[in-house]
Formats: structure tokens, C-alpha cells, sequence
């Protein structure tokens, strides 16, 4: 397959093969996906980063490396790149993009008449469709990083490649030459393992649509700790009104009442609420039938609040629907001054017992409220609480038909039964003929760490009501660096390196360091944060049983834990990362400086 693609590019002029960008598949980054992308550069261009392929690039343009390194400007040596695609693997793809923006509530309808219209219109050259950009290094505070920038703005990457770049997508590039030293590359799109890639942009194309309704109902993200499961979520519902998600978070103690609701004692002072004319009319009126004694008067004390806001025409009709001379609002009037000096700042206040709605209730009476929009429930950690015991009935509305309504109902107890009727309405389909029903507009996000799966087991009944979607470690901050006496170590190769440990050992991702394990607002993790944090966890949960390999400074030399802290712990900290092969943020050795000389750790 691999010399098919060859030909094509010796039949546009590029005979010379210089190197692969990516051996392997590698990663597209979610903020290619608008929702969970971050935005990027402000004049808009598009950066796709070559780290992978730095030391073939750096022979092959040694030139400009050594002018970037120099400071001079780098536009001054960018090297251009025509860039190549198959237009038949881009139709492809437009079948998966298609897909999952259906399933994940995106109106593409205009944007993939758009690429097909512009694939129709753009002249192909055996089968490929072409653009440029430039080869270009960094000059910021990340000097000599490679990229591939300022793509044409009318081009084929501009106008299509970006927008069909899932999530889980995945590419090769191979970079070509000719005799003239023109610089060319092959891509080739698809989907397989994912690791680093980067890219930015700061323009939305896919517009959030109410007509595409979404496949999932329910959804259990999982996957290793610090893999991003809650900030994907949270990109998710990026421009979902606050009002309309609702957040709760499993654990230990957590059960029925807690995620529904229950009767609970609460605090009411009594004299806060101002009813209405008709509720007073009530009042009194049972005042009056009960035999209560200068009821007028008594009433004005104990209601001034609601009469202060009536005027004198309403305060006769109630007297008068009472069947009481409407004189007595002179009654009333004593009545309130006696309230408004005595009681205006009382402080008493009595236990009274009301249904408290959790959670759980408070999503499904906002979605009854709101049909028309769509109502989130986010249960963060839901294998940390057990959920037979917090579900509890509430497990057979799980089941959804293909609207998205539960296919069957329950009875709801006595207590529901009575607050939703007065919160809804007796006629409700919410809880109508006392029962419960899920609406097709609730839907139910949860997030699981397989490292806690052992908290409570989710049954095998539970599991199928959900679908599932895993998180994969991405190894994508290739920025951050871990900081130890002034001696920098790449934190993805801490990752990358202790992940395969803990991966030999137990042949398990579920104790993994995720991307986000620990999240430096700057990129910069520090010794400190290093052993508090990460080397705590790995001792105490992935190596208390000796295993991982990870705790060693030689082949038979073991530290244990304690020792990373004192007057030494500085030094053995920096034997265990080169033990290791932890490397610096440029992928080069550590090495450090000892009795004014450079010697590796």
C-alpha cells in the first residue's frame, strides 16, 4: 500500500522520500473537535506540530535550525510545503465525521454540502487535492519547536482537513523531495492508537443544533485517573444553560435519598412568607370558624407582612368575602403595628418536616418544565457509591426506547407521588397516575476511574442500561516539565515510562498516571508536587507490594519512600529519574552539574 502512495507522489514530482512525520498513527487532539478544543493563536493560523519527527527534520534542515537557534527571524528561512491529499480518503472520513456529530448533537448538514461542493470544484491531480503552508520552528518561550503553519486560508486543510479530524482519528505524513529541493507531503487519515499531536485554531465551524437528537441518553466515560473524562463532559456541555445541569457526586454514604430526596427536618421562621388576597381570605376565615377572639386584630398581628402590601380597597374585600364588616380594617391596622413592632425582628424559627428534592429530582422536574430543551445529570465518580442502593428502583427507567423515553414506568411512593403532583401538576406526564417516567430530553453523564472499580462493583444488569465510552491516556502535555533543584525532566516521559512499569507489573492501565493526574496551572511540576502528590500515589497504591520497578536508583539498589525526603532526598530523588531514563524536556539525557563539572546522574 505504502509504494501505491509513493507513485503518487514520484507522478506529482516528488521522488525523494526524506522521512516519515509519524511512524506510527498518531493522536489528533480534541480541540481540533470545536467543542473540547482550546482556542487557539489570535490571527487565526493553524499550527500542527512535528515534534515526533525533530531529529529527522533537524538534518534535514540544519540551515535554518541554526539561524532560528541564532535569533534571527524565522520567517526569514521557513521552508514551504505543498501538502497532498487523497480525495477519496477525505469522502471516507466525511462518513465518520457525519456519524458522530449526529451522535453528539452537531448540525454539519451545511459544512458537508461545503466540502463536497469544494472537493467538486478543486482540480485533483491523480486523485489528490493539494494546498500549502510553511515549515517553521518556534521562536516564543518553546524555542525551535517544528511546525507546520500558515496553511493557505482557501486551501484544502483550511477548508476541509480540520473540520473532519475526530477525536479518535489519526494520521501519517510522509515528507518528500525533489531534485530541486521542493518539499512536499503525503497524509493519509484514519483511526488507530493515539499519542502526541498538537494543533490550534480559533474559529468554530460546527454549530450546536436543537433539531439532531443525540443517540446516548446515558454515558459512563472511564478510564484511568487523569485521563479527562470530567473536562470532556464539561466541553460537552459548553453553552448549555447552568440552569439546566445538574451535578452530584457518588460516594461511600451516598444512597436513595441523597441523589432523589427525602422528608427532611428543616428550618422555617414563620412569619417570612407574604401570601396572597386569596390565601388570606383563607386565613382568616379559619381564624374566624375557629372562634378566635378579636380575630381582626389578631390575624393583622399575625399576617402584617402580607397586609402591609395591600391597600385599603383589598384589605375590605377580604373582610367582606369573610363575612365581616369591612370597618375592622382598622382591626388590621392595629393588628400590623403590633407585628411590625414586635415581631419584624424576631428571630424564632421551628422545625417543620419537607420533602427535600436531590439531585436526581431536580434534573427530572427541570426537564418536565423545559421539554424543549435539554436537562444534564453529571454523577462524577459513580462506582465510588453503590448503585443498586442509590438508584434503587429507580434502575428500571434506565431502559430507554429509540425516542429516549423510558419503556417502563414505576410507581412512585406516597411522599414523591405528593411533591411532584404540587410541583408539576396532577396531569403531568412526569407523574401521571402516580408514576415515573424518564423524558427524552434528560439525559444522564457519568464518570468512572477504573483504578476505584473495586469500591462497588456495578452489576452487569446496571452496565448494559449505559453505554460506555473509554479515555485513553494521550500523553499530549508535551509542555509541562517537572522541576527538580533547577533541573528540568520532561513530564511526559515520566509518564510514558512509569505507565509502561505499572503496565509490566500488573498488565492493567487502572493505576496509570492520566495526562491530567496532576494539572500545574503553569506547566510546571514541582519536586514538591512530585513527591507529595504523583510518587505518594505510586508507593502507597501501584508499588506498596514492591511491585513496578519504579522505587530503585541501580539494577539492585531499592529506596523506599522516605528516603526521597531529608537531607539527601534531593540527590536520590534525581538517582531514581535518571535510573529511569526520564529526559529533559527536549528528549536529551539529564544531566547535571557536579563539582563544577557535567556528569550524567
Amino acid at each position: 500500500m505504502e509504494q501505491i502512495y509513493k507513485n503518487k507522489m514520484q507522478a506529482v514530482g516528488y521522488d525523494q522520500h526524506v522521512c516519515d512525520i509519524f511512524l506510527d498513527w498518531e493522536n489528533v487532539k480534541d480541540e481540533l473537535l470545536v467543542p473540547e478544543r482550546k482556542r487557539g493563536s489570535g490571527n487565526g493560523t493553524i499550527h500542527v506540530f512535528l515534534g515526533a519527527a525533530d531529529a529527522e527534520l533537524r538534518k534535514e534542515f540544519p540551515q535554518y535550525y541554526a539561524s532560528v537557534q541564532n535569533e534571527t527571524d524565522a520567517a526569514d528561512g521557513a521552508i514551504e510545503i505543498r501538502h497532498y491529499f487523497l480525495s477519496s480518503n477525505i469522502v471516507s472520513m466525511l462518513g465518520y465525521v457525519c456519524q458522530y456529530n449526529y451522535e453528539h448533537n452537531y448540525d454539519i448538514t451545511q459544512q458537508v454540502k461545503e466540502v463536497l461542493s469544494y472537493i467538486s470544484q478543486t482540480t485533483e491531480e491523480n486523485g489528490l487535492l493539494e494546498t500549502k503552508s510553511l515549515f517553521k520552528l518556534s521562536t516564543g518561550a518553546s524555542k525551535l519547536r517544528p511546525y507546520f503553519k500558515q496553511f493557505e486560508s482557501d486551501g484544502v486543510f483550511a477548508k476541509i482537513i480540520r473540520k473532519i479530524l475526530l477525536p479518535n482519528s489519526a494520521y501519517k505524513i510522509s515528507l518528500y523531495k525533489n531534485g530541486n529541493n521542493e518539499y512536499a507531503a503525503f497524509w493519509l487519515i484514519g483511526f488507530d492508537n493515539v499519542s502526541d499531536f498538537e494543533a490550534d485554531s480559533n474559529t468554530e465551524y460546527f454549530a450546536h443544533s436543537d433539531n439532531v437528537e443525540q443517540t446516548f441518553h446515558q454515558i459512563i466515560y472511564y478510564g484511568a485517573p487523569g485521563t479527562g473524562k470530567s473536562h470532556k463532559i464539561k466541553a460537552q456541555l459548553e453553552g448549555v444553560s447552568k440552569e439546566n445541569i445538574f451535578r452530584t457526586t457518588f460516594h461511600p454514604d451516598s444512597d436513595y435519598s441523597t441523589f432523589v430526596g427525602a422528608y427532611k427536618p428543616t428550618m422555617e421562621k414563620p412569619m417570612d412568607k407574604v401570601y396572597a388576597k386569596g390565601e388570606l381570605i383563607s386565613k382568616l376565615t379559619e381564624m374566624k370558624e375557629g372562634g378566635v377572639t378579636y380575630s381582626p386584630q389578631k390575624f393583622g398581628a399575625k399576617y402584617w407582612r402580607s397586609l402591609k402590601q395591600l391597600n385599603l380597597s383589598d384589605k375590605k374585600d377580604i373582610l367582606q368575602a369573610c363575612g365581616m364588616s369591612d370597618n375592622y380594617t382598622v382591626e388590621f391596622d392595629k393588628g400590623v403595628a403590633v407585628g411590625e413592632e414586635y415581631l419584624a425582628c424576631s428571630k424564632e424559627s421551628r422545625i417543620i418536616y419537607s420533602f427535600v428534592p436531590q439531585a436526581f429530582l431536580n434534573a427530572y422536574i427541570q426537564a418536565y418544565r423545559k421539554p424543549k430543551e435539554k436537562v444534564y445529570l453529571i454523577i462524577e465518580e459513580i462506582n465510588r457509591g453503590n448503585c443498586a442502593q442509590i438508584f434503587g428502583d429507580l434502575f428500571q427507567l434506565l431502559d430507554r426506547d429509540e425516542n429516549g423515553i423510558s419503556e417502563y414506568t414505576i410507581k412512585a411512593d406516597a411522599d414523591l407521588k405528593s411533591f411532584l403532583e404540587e410541583e408539576l401538576g396532577e396531569d403531568n406526564p412526569g407523574i401521571k397516575d402516580g408514576e415515573l417516567c424518564l423524558p427524552s430530553n434528560l439525559y444522564i453523564y457519568a464518570t468512572m476511574n477504573t483504578s476505584d472499580q473495586s469500591l462497588f462493583p456495578i452489576d452487569s444488569a446496571f452496565k448494559r442500561r449505559w453505554d460506555w465510552e473509554y479515555e485513553p491516556i494521550k500523553y499530549k502535555n508535551i509542555g509541562w516539565k517537572i522541576v527538580i533543584d533547577g533541573t528540568d525532566y520532561s513530564w511526559v516521559s515520566f509518564q510514558r515510562i512509569v505507565n509502561e512499569k505499572i503496565l509490566r507489573a500488573n498488565s492493567s492501565e487502572d493505576k496509570m498516571l492520566g495526562d491530567y493526574f496532576v494539572n500545574p496551572s503553569d506547566g510546571v511540576i514541582t519536586d514538591k508536587v512530585l513527591l507529595n502528590k504523583i510518587l505518594f500515589y505510586l508507593w502507597n497504591d501501584v508499588c506498596k507490594d514492591g511491585e513496578g520497578d519504579i522505587f530503585k536508583v541501580g539494577e539492585v539498589e531499592d529506596i523506599s519512600f522516605s528516603e526521597l525526603y531529608g537531607e539527601n532526598g534531593t540527590k536520590m530523588l534525581k538517582k531514581m529519574m535518571s535510573y529511569l531514563g526520564v529526559t529533559d524536556p527536549d528528549g536529551n539525557k539529564v544531566t547535571t552539574e557536579n563539582n563544577e563539572e557535567n556528569t550524567e546522574l
